[in-house]
Formats: structure tokens, sequence, C-alpha cells
């Protein structure tokens, strides 16, 4: 019985300690990806002057690095780089 109350410990811990540290690993991607998105919003502006070139690197820079919620403003036209 001492056995089983131990493994039952460690086993929540470990669950308590996966939570958390997935927590942590979402919202750093997020901040990455948001990032990384400007930054690639920046280059296609500094690349290409107006037109559908400078459109499709938007659009491929929000289908890589945007949330669904920008993916849907994007394809709403609500959103304007």
């Amino acid at each position: 019985m001492n056995n089983l109350a131990i493994i039952l410990v460690v086993i929540i811990i470990a669950i308590i300690v996966g939570i958390i540290g997935n927590s942590d690993y979402q919202e750093i991607t997020q901040a990455r990806d948001q990032r990384n998105l400007q930054l690639s919003i920046d280059d296609c502006k500094k690349l290409f002057i107006e037109g559908i070139d400078r459109v499709d690197c938007f659009d491929k820079s929000i289908h890589v690095f945007g949330t669904e919620q920008q993916k849907q403003q994007w394809k709403s036209g609500y959103l304007n780089p």
C-alpha cells in the first residue's frame, strides 16, 4: 500500500509538471511565431513593391506564422500588414 501511494504522488507531480511545461511551451512558440511573422512581413515590404508578388509574400508569411484569427482576418480582408 505504501508503494502505491508513492507511485500515485509521483504520477500526479509528473502530470502537473507536464501541464505547466506545455503551457509555457505554447506561450513561447506563440511569441516566437508572432516575432517571425512581423520580421517576415517587414522583409516582404523591403523586397517587393506594391503588387501581386508582395501580396503573395504576405499570404505565405501569414499562412506559416499567423494565428488562426490572423489567417481569418487576412482572408476576410481585415488584416492589412
